[in-house]
């Protein structure tokens, strides 16, 4: 079943033309595979493009195309609730960054098809010099809907069909300082922007591609040690790295993968991305490749949904599990990621970038 949606995914991204499936497959297990993955439409763009006698019956082909239909449905919703939000936001001279999200998506062949819960922002001033991150939340709150802040890194607030993260912070810098740093060069390239690159005609702005590549490579590492990688932030990385192939500084980026210690990750990451574009087999793969590809697997540990002191405990119980990945993928040991999570907790309940 693996092989089968790998070679749908390849064939609903346009890396392979053919596909070798075997007599029987069950399909409504494969749709349920897809969906844990993150890449149900992209699947089904595959399936589209297999010949009919060895498609999915009826009922089964019927039940996959309604959940696709469901999620391009609610695409098309959170991405008006968004351009709106983003008006709102113009009107009282605040620019909103789009974080992953559409960014990535417009990568892919069928970006409705490259779905996503919710939406990430950063708000930047356009002309001036104020603090547009609580503006925008007072701004959210003023129109009648509910600000959460649980989490120092972005506030959250529902909207009519969109969840909205609004980073204060993009990556979760709280007592670890090579984060930190890059915290401070993600804001550095974000502020330096002119605010020109903007999406479908909606006052919402594409960042710097050298900020999307990192936020993108920190994002998925973070995943990976606290709840899990999919095949989607692996396919998020390959679509976006070689839509913008020419436009990255790689001779940058590869020093700043050294520089904040994700080089162990981020090299079975992107060999995983090779994979699963059909580019390299698994002889192509070392072992430490896959260690993670088995993490890929497996369903996710989310623990986002838990907040307060339970939370933090159910994240130093997933630090614990994660303490294989830390040997072989982190720059620094488990023991170590604890207590900077432990020191973050306790004695920087806000921080601040100097």
């Amino acid at each position: 079943m693996r092989q089968v949606f790998l070679q749908l995914v390849r064939l609903g991204i346009g890396a392979s033309s053919e596909a070798i499936f075997p007599g029987r497959i069950d399909w409504p297990g494969l749709q349920d595979l897809a969906e844990q993955q993150g890449l149900l439409g992209v699947a089904l763009d595959g399936i589209e493009r297999i010949p009919l006698d060895q498609r999915p019956e009826k009922k089964d082909m019927l039940q996959w195309i309604g959940v696709s239909l469901q999620q391009e449905s609610q695409y098309a919703i959170q991405q008006k609730a968004a351009a709106e939000m983003a008006l709102l936001f113009h009107h009282n001279k605040i620019r909103t960054y789009v974080l992953k999200g559409v960014v990535v998506a417009e990568c892919y062949p069928n970006p409705i098809h490259r779905f996503s819960v919710d939406m990430d922002c950063f708000l930047l001033p356009e002309n001036s010099d104020f603090d547009a991150w609580s503006l925008g939340n007072d701004l959210i709150k003023a129109q009648g809907f509910e600000v959460n802040f649980d989490y120092y890194k972005n506030s959250t607030f529902l909207l009519p069909g969109l969840t909205v993260e609004n980073h204060q912070y993009m990556v979760p810098f709280r007592g670890n300082k090579k984060l930190t740093n890059l915290e401070v060069l993600l804001q550095s390239y974000l502020r330096q922007d002119n605010g020109e690159d903007r999406i479908e005609g909606a006052y919402l702005y594409r960042p710097p591609v050298m900020v999307t590549a990192l936020f993108l490579i920190e994002h998925a590492y973070s995943h990976f040690l606290h709840e899990g990688l999919t095949w989607r932030m692996i396919l998020d990385w390959m679509m976006f790295s070689r839509t913008h192939q020419k436009d990255v500084d790689w001779y940058a980026l590869d020093a700043l993968i050294d520089e904040f210690g994700f080089r162990k990750f981020y090299d079975s990451f992107y060999r995983l991305g090779r994979y699963i574009m059909g580019e390299i087999g698994d002889s192509g793969l070392n072992s430490r490749d896959k260690k993670m590809m088995e993490d890929v697997w497996a369903k996710l540990d989310v623990h986002e949904t838990i907040t307060g002191v339970k939370g933090k405990l159910a994240l130093v119980g997933n630090t614990w599990r994660a303490r294989w990945k830390y040997h072989y993928f982190g720059d620094i040991s488990w023991i170590q990621a604890l207590w900077i999570q432990v020191k973050g907790f306790l004695f920087i309940k806000e921080p601040k970038l100097n």
